[in-house]
């Protein structure tokens, strides 16, 4: 085949004898997420860490490249160095491939995030490891192989400088094999420090950018080699398999329409951003893409990626909750623009893809049916759920670790499919059962049809992105179930209007901490807001109210709580503290315990600071057949939970 290579910078003409560097990716093959080629091809990408190390090895070098969820490795190999990237959760099997290569006499060099963070560990099965990123690094581990010096560990001291940086080697990946391999990145590190993520540790806490018109140069010569490979191929094939190519590229699901910037933080600096997005403008390729979900508060800038070609981001959502925002320093994420930043994507073309975490502290067992439901309704393409997972060299890992909540050291289990440590509120069996659960929900045959109906561009290849996802799903995930109580603590979440703002009696409690202007109406006079956490040494379900109470949303509270009474089978404690104000008619209505007849036969309920919030109101009402929680009841660490 003629291939049309991507230009690579001018080296030394000086040649050492041949040699041979087999790079891999590991991935155990009897992984049951394991993807399938038609999988692949729809919804996968390469990783560019063996690219790049391709490109930073002497022309003099022959290099291989495996990947293990394309092909089987070959152990007798002809080679003289392996390279192998290392991800936590592919460290045993990483391991695996490194003792089968030592033991036919081969030098073995493991580099990646797992290393870097477990070097005492990764030395037990390889000769040499690379901490860091690795192209400043690379160079010196080739030379001092050829010199017989191979030192056991190489440091990175500064981030590599991005400048002048050499293309990735995309051509040794495996041809129709991925979604595409038209794949770059145009910055690295990140400015958040999300708690559970390893790119600020690694990649450094400030954003580094390449220049522009190198990113535009590398994608001009790598689309032209595509396009090149794709017409050799479509010419030396059937007339019909040269047509359904041709109908896969015009449809937007073949290798040559699409480019993935595999950024873990792609807008990172909105000026860099309209300077590269203005250039892609006349390649006139699509492209996907990491952003922020906050992008979407910028409708000028959304619409310039739009007219760039972006037709998808993902984006990390991680939580419907503030308080798991809040806990894993995620505060930027604003749970009540989440739809309006949807939406403004939606507008303009552009898919969203969120990744959801499940397995916060402050995640209980309503988190997923309030995901899965949030997300249908905004009728997002795809999601990608993930177990929350404490991975080396992250602030998560040495905080559960130092707790000793951690109980599962098997590394294969740390790819956010499984549970590996204990959860907060919920048990380590119920976290894995919802994920799994969210899973087959999401892409149920129901939901695709409710999430895609709205879809107006790029169709087919979003509805054959969910086919294989569900496919994956379906083959590797049990059904999961939801307890009765996770249903009931979903019924027990809402925001509701209040429709009555006169006559308001404000919160005793807060008026000892606030002055108030009894003579406006604030914005928590125009809603009650309901949480519910599970409140495990009582036994009860705790619901904390916010806002204003009227008689309309009492109504309607008490018939939400009657109905999850009568599903959990649990005591309901009622929070007064953090409700704003109430009218009169709402604390009458809950001052008579007849209200509550139909919920004795399942729990109890009990009223936690309502005689302090509204006594002076509640004189003359007599409410001796409620329990009322007293203050002095703590569940063992604190205070009840009040958020």
């Amino acid at each position: 085949m003629n291939l049309i290579q991507p230009v690579r910078p001018a080296q030394s003409t000086e040649r050492s004898p041949s040699r041979r560097l087999l790079l891999v990716d590991p991935y155990p093959r009897n992984n049951p997420y394991h993807l399938t080629a038609s999988e692949r091809r729809a919804v996968w990408f390469p990783k560019l860490s063996l690219p790049v190390i391709a490109a930073y090895t002497p022309e003099s070098w022959s290099v291989d490249l495996v990947d293990e969820a394309v092909q089987d490795v070959n152990f007798d190999h002809p080679c003289d160095l392996v390279g192998i990237s290392v991800m936590t959760c592919y460290a045993p099997r990483a391991y695996e491939i490194a003792t089968e290569f030592r033991k036919r006499g081969k030098k073995v060099v493991l580099g990646g995030v797992h290393p870097t963070y477990c070097p005492e560990e990764a030395l037990q099965f390889c000769d040499a490891v690379v901490c860091g990123e690795a192209e400043d690094l690379w160079p010196e581990v080739i030379a001092d192989f050829m010199a017989g010096a191979l030192q056991r560990t190489y440091k990175m001291t500064a981030f590599p400088a991005l400048d002048h940086y050499k293309s990735p080697r995309v051509e040794l990946l495996s041809p129709d094999a991925y979604m595409t391999r038209q794949c770059s990145f145009t910055t690295r590190g990140c400015h958040f420090d999300c708690e559970f993520c390893s790119v600020s540790p690694f990649n450094g806490k400030t954003t580094r950018r390449r220049p522009v018109e190198e990113v535009i140069k590398e994608l001009t010569q790598v689309k032209r080699w595509v396009c090149g490979e794709l017409v050799d191929r479509m010419s030396n094939d059937t007339l019909w398999n040269a047509f359904l190519t041709g109908l896969r590229i015009r449809l937007g699901i073949e290798d040559g329409s699409i480019v993935a910037f595999v950024d873990d933080l792609h807008n990172s600096n909105r000026a860099y951003c309209r300077e590269l997005w203005a250039a892609l403008k006349p390649l006139n390729i699509k492209w996907g893409c990491q952003s922020t979900l906050f992008l979407g508060d910028d409708e000028e800038m959304v619409k310039l990626a739009a007219e760039s070609g972006c037709v998808s981001v993902f984006v990390g959502m991680e939580s419907l909750d503030e308080g798991a925002l809040a806990e894993t320093n995620k505060p930027f994420n604003r749970v009540e623009k989440f739809s309006q930043e949807i939406k403004m994507f939606h507008d303009h073309g552009i898919m969203v893809n969120p990744g959801i975490v499940f397995g916060f502290d402050h995640d209980d067992e309503s988190v997923f049916e309030r995901a899965v439901g949030f997300l249908t309704k905004n009728q997002v393409e795809l999601a990608y759920f993930n177990v929350l997972t404490p991975l080396p060299g992250t602030a998560l890992f040495d905080r559960y670790n130092s707790a000793g909540r951690i109980f599962d050291r098997d590394w294969a289990k740390y790819d956010g499919k499984h549970v590996v440590y204990r959860p907060s509120r919920m048990t380590p069996e119920q976290l894995q059962e919802g994920f799994y659960w969210a899973n087959h929900q999401f892409y149920s045959l129901s939901s695709i049809w409710k999430r895609l109906s709205g879809t107006s561009q790029r169709f087919v290849p979003r509805l054959i992105m969910n086919r294989e996802f569900r496919k994956l799903v379906k083959r590797s995930c049990p059904p999961g179930s939801l307890s009765l109580v996770a249903t009931a603590l979903k019924t027990l979440q809402a925001k509701l209007p209040t429709l009555q703002v006169a006559s308001l009696i404000p919160n005793a409690l807060h008026v000892m901490k606030e002055k108030q202007d009894q003579h406006t109406t604030p914005a928590e006079a125009r809603w009650l807001s309901i949480k519910t956490k599970r409140h495990d040494q009582f036994a009860a379900l705790f619901v904390d109210l916010e806002g204003t109470l009227d008689h309309a949303n009492t109504q309607e509270l008490v018939k939400r709580i009657k109905e999850a009474a009568k599903r959990a089978r649990l005591d309901i404690i009622i929070n007064f503290e953090h409700l704003k104000n109430a009218t009169p008619e709402a604390l009458r209505a809950l001052a008579d315990s007849e209200l509550w007849q139909a919920v004795v036969p399942y729990a109890r309920i009990h009223y936690r600071k309502f005689k302090a919030a509204f006594e002076a109101s509640l004189d003359g009402l007599s409410i001796h057949r409620l329990s009322l929680v007293g203050e002095d009841i703590s569940d063992g660490g604190g205070s009840l939970p009040a958020d």
